[in-house]
C-alpha cells in the first residue's frame, strides 16, 4: 500500500512540478532537438529529468517501490547513436509522465502519515480549527499567515488595536496568570513581547509569496508560537474598559 512521507498536497504539487518539466522536454525541447540535430543534448536533460524525478519520488513516498517503478518505465538503452536512442527515450519520457499521472489520480488512496498530526490537535482550539486544513495539505504559510491575524483579532477585540504595541500600550491591556506578583511586570513583558514577535513574523513573511515555509515542522511552530499568545491572552482584559 502506497504510504506518503510528506503532506498531501505537498505531493501533489511536487509531482504537478515533475509534470511540467516532462511536458516542456517532451514538447518544446523535443522539436528544438529535431530542428537543430541535438539529440545528444536533449537526452542529457533526459537523465537529468529522470534523475530527479526519482529522487523527488523518493523523498514523497515511503519506501522504494514508486522510485523503483518509475525508474524501470523510464529506462532506455543506448543505441547506435543519440538521434537512434532519441525516440526510444522519448517513449521512455512519455511512459513517465503517464505514471507520474497516475500517482495523482491515487493519491486520495494513498496513506497519509503527518508526523505532527497528534501534536497539532493540542493548538489553542480557534487556531487548531481555523489552521488545521491548510497545514495538512501543505499550504504552511497560508496556515501560519491565518494564526497571526486570530491572533491580532484577539487583540483587536479585547482593545480595539490589533498589534501587540498599542494593545498594550494604547489599550491598557493586562494579562492574568504572573507566577507571583513580584514578577508581574515580567510576565506582561513576556507576552507583549510575544505579540510583538507575531507582528514583526507577519509582516517578514508578508513580503514573500510563500512566506519562506516550506517545511512542516517550522511552520508547526509558528502555529506553537500563536497558540502560546492565545491560550495567554484568554486571562486578559482591557482597563480601559
Amino acid at each position: 500500500m502506497t504510504k506518503l512521507s510528506k503532506p498531501l498536497g505537498e505531493v501533489k504539487r511536487a509531482l504537478d512540478a515533475r509534470i511540467r518539466a516532462g511536458k516542456d522536454l517532451n514538447t518544446t525541447r523535443a522539436q528544438i532537438a529535431e530542428d537543430t540535430a541535438g539529440h545528444r543534448d536533449w537526452l542529457a536533460l533526459f537523465t537529468e529529468w529522470r534523475e530527479e524525478t526519482a529522487n523527488e519520488l523518493t523523498a514523497l513516498y515511503e519506501g522504494s517501490d514508486v522510485e523503483r517503478l518509475f525508474t524501470a518505465i523510464t529506462e532506455t538503452g543506448d543505441h547506435s547513436s543519440p538521434r537512434a536512442t532519441f525516440p526510444h527515450a522519448k517513449n521512455s519520457l512519455e511512459q513517465g509522465l503517464w505514471e507520474l499521472k497516475n500517482l495523482i489520480g491515487r493519491l486520495p488512496l494513498a496513506i497519509q502519515e503527518l508526523p505532527d498530526a497528534v501534536a497539532i490537535e493540542s493548538l489553542h482550539p480557534e487556531i487548531y480549527e481555523k489552521c488545521r486544513s491548510l497545514y495538512e495539505v501543505g499550504e504552511y504559510a497560508q496556515a501560519v499567515e491565518k494564526s497571526f491575524k486570530i491572533v491580532r483579532g484577539n487583540l483587536r477585540a479585547l482593545t480595539g488595536f490589533e498589534t501587540g504595541s498599542e494593545a498594550f500600550g494604547k489599550g491598557l491591556l493586562r494579562v492574568n496568570g504572573a507566577a507571583a506578583d513580584y514578577v508581574d511586570e515580567d510576565f506582561q513583558n513576556g507576552v507583549k513581547f510575544l505579540t510583538m514577535a507575531i507582528d514583526r513574523f507577519r509582516n517578514e513573511k508578508a513580503h514573500t509569496a510563500d512566506g519562506n515555509i516550506s517545511d512542516p515542522i517550522r511552520a508547526y511552530e509558528y502555529l506553537r508560537l500563536s497558540s502560546l499568545a492565545m491560550h495567554l491572552l484568554e486571562g486578559a482584559q482591557s482597563r480601559s474598559s
